[in-house]
């Protein structure tokens, strides 16, 4: 890979990341997950087996269906993992379609957290998948990877820092979105320089949960 990028804007970037994170530890973490709604769950897996994804590794993970995640919509909740005391973020995946797609908690920090899914065997993890959305980690995971989700293409320096202890020690797969290949490029740069081995692959569809089940299974 060239590294003119890290050459020229390396240090405008970690600034941006620090100051992200500056902004974010004046505000509090969110302090509890949305609650559970049991009347969804037929909804949740018929949701997720339309897009060819696993319910099963989904309910293992902790999702699960809320009606009451930032709006009245029946939404599957994902809560994030952080390395962070009292730090419970979450986003929330509309089921169906609808303008908002996701919610977060309002008015608080994410801090460290990203959303770390695991597969069905969790033993002798060698590869992990670094992707932009939850959805997308979910998928990675369904191939028996570490499926990690950044929630977003500029996540801020501890967020970065939490994925680098998760990854540390795999082979990582950076799959970007197909619009924001640059983006998650910059990732690859920060985990590489740590001493995380990357690779980066880009999805044949707007992003790796849009790709069929098969073509996900081929893509490493």
């Amino acid at each position: 890979m060239s590294s003119d990028w890290y050459d020229q804007d390396r240090d405008e970037w970690l600034e941006r990341l620090r100051d992200k994170t500056a902004a974010q530890v004046l505000k509090p973490y969110a302090d509890r997950l949305p609650p559970k709604d049991e009347t969804y769950w037929p909804e949740f897996d018929n949701y997720l087996l339309s897009r060819g994804l696993s319910p099963r590794i989904a309910r293992a993970n902790q999702w699960y269906p809320s009606a009451n995640a930032g709006d009245n919509e029946p939404r599957i909740v994902i809560p994030a993992t952080s390395d962070q005391p009292g730090n419970h973020f979450w986003q929330a995946r509309l089921i169906g379609c609808g303008e908002k797609r996701y919610q977060s908690p309002h008015g608080v920090a994410s801090g460290d957290a990203c959303i770390v899914v695991y597969p069905t065997d969790t033993g002798g993890l060698t590869e992990s998948v670094v992707v932009e959305g939850p959805v997308c980690a979910l998928a990675a995971a369904m191939t028996g990877r570490l499926g990690i989700a950044l929630m977003g293409a500029d996540p801020p320096e501890e967020r970065l820092g939490l994925t680098y202890t998760r990854v540390r020690g795999t082979i990582c797969y950076i799959v970007p979105d197909l619009d924001r290949i640059d983006a998650l490029t910059k990732v690859l740069v920060y985990l590489a320089n740590r001493g995380v081995e990357c690779r980066l692959r880009v999805p044949s569809a707007k992003d790796f949960a849009d790709m069929s089940p098969l073509n996900r299974e081929r893509f490493f």
